[in-house]
């Protein structure tokens, strides 16, 4: 039997301990993650192996040479790109003789590869997949099985409200040869998602294993030094490295009297010295730790040395080659960087490398948010604009904008001169909404952009939210390159003379009102001569909104009318207080309409005649409505799944195609690739008019929803009167984040006998107008249960029957 060794892996995410080092081959008790796997193979009688290099391939290389010094056989194999997972297996073809395996260098296993194999040969296929429950199936490809273990779908690396299993890939395969046929050579080609779904859409069947036994991807530092002492507990069959006394502790380590050693692994010429102690931590090579020193559930790099009468708390890892002096405390959850040097008596509060390292993750969507001035500060912001001028390439230009904040300001200026510093030119809008920004990229302005704020909702937090060259939000694709290349630090600024220059463009908003009212039935609307209230939140469409709705000859009351930087974030409280004012005005004057748009420029609300604001799935039914009636020839819009079922009886009554997408503004953007999609609408108060902007822009929004009430001359509280509702309820349920994807696996297979839909969450129909939506939250411990139905007690009938289904997930 042979096996294909994926063994590329950068282990961005292992830094420090990668630095100098590719992720293979960190040691996990003594000896490398791989050498480790070999031992798994060897045992299961796998002994001609093709391994796949690309980072710092030497290392491994020679140390394992051809390996016959390990009673095996290795060839290598070096892509000069990445070809993806599938692209680069292709690459051993030649060497394949037979069924062969697949499987990743940098994973700690025990599973039984012969039983695997067994079970392949018996299903006579081209491809078995090794599943495994994971407690937290986030960072792994989720997958789907029929009752037979056939595999019916795949979703690689899902989002918090994806997760509808805890079933994942361990990215171990056995293949047939004839796999190869179905691999493109020289293309970026990647097993989850292209090989897989490409079989399963040309009917090739795929099954799954379910292993058991141990599996853990050592993906990051904790997991890498769990991984560590879950040897040290004998939880992997083949590998025996614990003493009698519960530890590693190599044979060459010089250990001296009132020594503490609990649960840890030690190095080999280690030096501990007098009343050491060293629990539940790795400590690498030649690491000496002198007199009275704690270390408490951390790794040590090799070549450090740290002093006597030190404490290092936990969750602390230390690169190689540091020197930490005397009576030195090191608070919890830090890194320090290779060759870092601590002075005697020192406090480390913070972490010692170039990035901010608050941050394990940046990204949430397209937005990176953090505290003011303390995780969002100017040393992280500049260092945020160099590496995203570097993502983006040389001699090209970034636009870049904020809100009315002065920590927008200062950060944004720190975000400019990374991008300067990394030979890009930055178009400076200064002061601007968001729309308009994405208006300039998508007339090809630049290359990408950026836009920093006080966050909508905490006035503690900052935002940098980020942009592609086209208007929309960078894609999760994109923003976990970008992330990779932050943390690894392996970027360079530019030569001084070819340092990127400031422009502070002219004529924009000129340009932007002329593209406005291109897009707009302006006679239209000013024939209705309405009676508007405009609430601007203080923000910053108070200084563009009223320029352009002078055309439109409407009499018109505005509120919040002035930028008020202390006024753009808004609790619930204040939140609240403002719609009760906004709708209140619009009621006494008894004007046609009132809307309010975000301090952002992006979403809005309606408020009718009678002061009554419109919910947020009733306001995207009567936008629907209002455009299908007066927008002809119209195939497909695009809604949430999230949305209520309202939206399909206004879709029907036009045999319009309604194309269900996540509940995100990046999702909704893509759904616009389709040119047949006209529409777009969100249950958050966003829409988007492909004719004018593939984003949500709240002016636009305003104008286009007063031009469609002139075209169809319908009242909008009329149409909220007449059109069919259904009745909602919900109730959030607390769940820990590692028990969501088996509520979520549990939740499908009970109600498999529904029709489902995965796009965000779990969707289940029971009927044309009844459903039931399960979806985990993204950010919190919470599942969310939702269901619609044609009557309220119903509704509430089936919500407490799901609730008590779930809350039986959760509580085993």
């Amino acid at each position: 039997m042979q096996a294909v060794i994926m063994a590329g892996g950068f282990g961005t995410r292992l830094k420090p301990l990668t630095n100098n080092i590719p992720k293979p081959m960190v040691p996990v008790t003594n000896k490398p993650i791989l050498e480790h796997l070999i031992s798994l193979l060897k045992k299961h009688n796998i002994k001609d192996y093709v391994m796949l290099l690309y980072y710092q391939s030497d290392i491994i290389k020679e140390y394992f040479g051809d390996g016959s010094n390990f009673g095996v056989s290795i060839e290598y194999i070096t892509p000069d790109k990445d070809f993806g997972t599938a692209g680069a297996v292709k690459l051993s073809e030649k060497y394949i003789k037979d069924n062969f395996l697949v499987i990743s260098g940098d994973v700690l296993t025990d599973i039984d590869l012969t039983e695997f194999y067994n079970y392949h040969i018996s299903k006579n296929n081209i491809a078995t997949i090794a599943l495994y429950n994971a407690e937290n199936p986030l960072q792994y490809g989720i997958v789907l099985t029929d009752k037979d273990n056939k595999i019916v779908s795949f979703l690689e690396k899902p989002s918090s409200s994806e997760v509808f299993s805890d079933t994942i890939n361990t990215g171990i395969y056995y293949f047939e040869k004839k796999i190869f046929e179905y691999i493109p050579e020289n293309e970026n080609f990647d097993f989850s998602k292209d090989l897989f779904p490409h079989l399963l859409e040309n009917n090739i069947p795929v099954f799954g294993y379910k292993s058991t036994g141990y599996w853990r991807d050592v993906g990051n530092l904790e997991e890498y030094l769990c991984a560590n002492l879950d040897v040290l507990q004998d939880k992997l069959d083949h590998i025996k490295a614990r003493d009698y006394y519960g530890n590693c502790v190599a044979s060459s380590a010089v250990i001296e009297q009132g020594v503490t050693i609990d649960n840890s692994v030690i190095g080999e010429n280690v030096y501990l010295g007098k009343g050491v102690q060293i629990k539940n931590s790795v400590i690498w090579d030649n690491v000496k730790i002198y007199d009275k020193t704690s270390v408490l559930f951390d790794v040590i790099g090799k070549n450090t040395e740290i002093g006597e009468h030190t404490r290092i708390n936990d969750y602390v890892f230390i690169g190689d080659d540091c020197k930490i002096g005397k009576n030195v405390f090191v608070s919890s959850s830090l890194k320090i960087w290779n060759k870092k040097t601590v002075g005697n008596n020192a406090k480390i509060t913070r972490s010692l490398i170039y990035e901010d390292t608050f941050f394990n993750e940046l990204f949430t969507d397209s937005r990176i948010s953090g505290l003011s001035n303390l995780q969002i500060n100017p040393e992280f912001a500049s260092k945020l604009g160099s590496v995203y001028g570097v993502f983006i390439g040389p001699n090209k230009n970034v636009i870049v904008g904020r809100d009315s904040d002065d920590i927008s300001n200062m950060i944004k200026r720190s975000v400019t001169s990374g991008i300067l510093s990394a030979g890009l030119d930055v178009h400076d809008l200064q002061v601007i909404p968001i729309p308009m920004l994405r208006q300039e990229l998508k007339n090809g302005a630049g290359a990408g952009g950026i836009f920093v704020r006080k966050s909508p909702f905490d006035k503690d937090i900052t935002d940098i939210i980020f942009f592609d060259r086209d208007g929309r939000d960078l894609s999760s694709s994109k923003t976990k390159s970008f992330e990779r290349l932050f943390f690894s630090d392996e970027y360079q600024r530019a030569a001084y003379e070819k340092v990127g220059k400031i422009v502070f463009p002219e004529r924009k908003n000129e340009k932007y009102k002329e593209h406005f009212i291109k897009c707009l039935d302006l006679k239209a609307i000013q024939k209705k001569k309405f009676k508007l209230v405009i609430d601007y939140s203080h923000g910053i469409a108070s200084t563009i909104f009223p320029n352009i709705l002078g055309d439109f000859k409407c009499e018109v009351v505005s509120l919040s009318a002035h930028l008020d930087k202390d006024k753009i974030t808004r609790d619930a409280g204040e939140f609240k207080s403002s719609i009760d004012n906004f709708c209140f005005v619009v009621k006494s004057l008894n004007f046609d309409y009132g809307f309010m748009i975000d301090a952002g420029g992006e979403k809005i609300w309606l408020a009718t005649r009678e002061g009554k604001l419109l919910s947020d799935d009733r306001f995207l039914v009567i936008v629907l409505k209002l455009f299908l009636l007066v927008t002809h020839g119209v195939k497909k819009v695009a809604i949430p799944v999230q949305a209520t079922g309202e939206v399909d009886f206004v879709a029907r009554e036009y045999g319009v195609e309604i194309i269900r997408v996540k509940n995100t503004h990046y999702s909704m953007m893509a759904a616009l690739d389709d040119k047949e999609v006209k529409f777009a609408g969100g249950t958050r108060r966003g829409f988007l008019f492909p004719e004018f902007l593939n984003a949500t822009d709240g002016m636009y929004s305003i104008a286009k929803i007063l031009e469609l009430i002139s075209l169809s001359d319908m009242d909008v509280a009329e149409l909220d009167n007449n059109l069919p509702k259904l009745y909602r309820a919900g109730v959030s349920l607390e769940c820990l984040k590692e028990d969501k994807g088996m509520v979520m696996r549990k939740f499908m297979e009970e109600t498999i006998m529904h029709k489902q839909q995965l796009i965000d969450g779990v969707k289940i129909f029971l009927n044309e107008t009844d459903t039931v939506l399960c979806m985990p939250d993204k950010a919190r411990d919470f599942v969310h249960l939702n269901v619609e139905t044609d009557n309220r007690e119903k509704s509430e009938q089936i919500l407490n029957r799901y609730r008590l289904k779930v809350e039986s997930y959760i509580s085993k």
